[in-house]
C-alpha cells in the first residue's frame, strides 16, 4: 500500500489484519485483510483485489526463506517494484530484498513449532484455491542462520539492480555462477557507489561491466549464500 518496510503492528494504517481462532479439531487459522481505499493504495480496485495481495505474500515470503530470484506475477506489483522514478512528492517503494532482509526475523517465530522445537513438518499459508507459500526445516534453516564471514574475498561478477536509497542491489557473481543480493556495508567508500550504478548501466545495455568486488558472506547452515556485504569495489580489468 505504502511502498515502505515496517516491522511495528501499530505502524499499520488503512488496513487490519485478523486472525480468527483456530477452526474446530485442527491447526487451520484463518486470516482476514480488510484494505481501505486511501491515497496510499492505486486505486479501489486494485486495493480490494484479491491477485495482488496473493502475489505479494507469495513473492515476499518466497524470497524471505531462501527463493532469491522470486518475482511478483501480476502487472501491478511489477508496476510498482521495477518503475525507475517515484510519482511527485512520493517516496519510491522499498525493493524486495530489503523486506526479505526484514522479514527474515519476524519469520523466525512463525517456524519454530517446526522441527526439533515442535512436531509440526510443514506450515502452509494460502486460500482454499491455491497455496502460496510452505514453511518446513530447509526454509526454518534459512531465516535462523545469519552467519557472517570475518574474512573479506574478492568476488568479480556484475550488477543487475541497484536501489540508490536502499543501497540494495542484486549481481550475478562468476565464482558462484547465480545471482546474489549484494549491499554496501558501513565502511563502503562512497566513491565506489559510482562503480556499482556503472555495472548495472553496462548490464543494462550489453556492455562489459564486471567489477571486483571484497565482500563478506552471509551463509545459511547448509553453506548457500544469502547476501554479500561489499567493503568496497572497482572496474575489473579487461581480459
Amino acid at each position: 500500500m505504502t511502498g515502505e518496510v515496517v516491522s511495528r503492528a501499530t505502524a499499520l494504517k488503512g488496513a487490519s489484519i485478523i486472525l480468527k481462532p483456530a477452526r474446530q479439531g485442527s491447526f487451520i487459522f484463518d486470516l482476514l485483510v480488510l484494505i481501505e481505499a486511501n491515497p496510499a493504495t492505486t486505486s479501489a480496485a486494485v486495493a480490494l483485489g484479491a491477485a495482488p495481495f496473493y502475489d505479494f505474500i507469495k513473492t515476499a515470503f518466497k524470497r524471505a526463506t531462501g527463493a532469491l530470484d522470486a518475482e511478483p506475477e501480476t502487472a501491478h506489483l511489477q508496476q510498482v517494484y521495477n518503475r525507475k522514478e517515484p510519482p511527485p512528492l512520493k517516496k519510491p517503494p522499498a525493493d524486495l530484498d530489503e523486506l526479505a532482509e526484514t522479514l527474515e526475523g519476524c519469520l523466525q517465530a512463525a517456524h519454530r513449532p517446526i522441527g526439533a522445537e515442535g512436531t509440526i513438518e510443514t506450515i502452509t499459508i494460502g486460500s482454499p484455491r491455491q497455496n502460496l507459500i510452505e514453511f518446513d526445516e530447509d526454509t526454518k534453516d534459512w531465516v535462523n542462520t545469519r552467519d557472517e564471514a570475518v574474512g573479506l574475498e574478492v568476488l568479480r561478477g556484475n550488477v543487475t539492480r541497484y536501489n540508490a536509497l536502499s543501497r540494495n542491489g542484486r549481481a550475478f557473481v562468476d565464482q558462484l555462477e547465480r545471482v546474489v543480493p549484494v549491499r554496501p556495508d558501513g565502511d563502503f567508500p562512497a566513491g565506489d557507489l559510482a562503480f556499482l550504478t556503472w555495472s548495472l548501466h553496462g548490464s543494462n545495455i550489453g556492455a562489459a561491466s564486471k567489477i571486483d568486488m571484497r565482500a563478506r558472506r552471509i551463509t545459511s547452515a547448509s553453506g548457500k549464500v544469502k547476501r554479500l556485504l561489499l567493503s568496497d569495489c572497482q572496474k575489473a580489468p579487461l581480459d
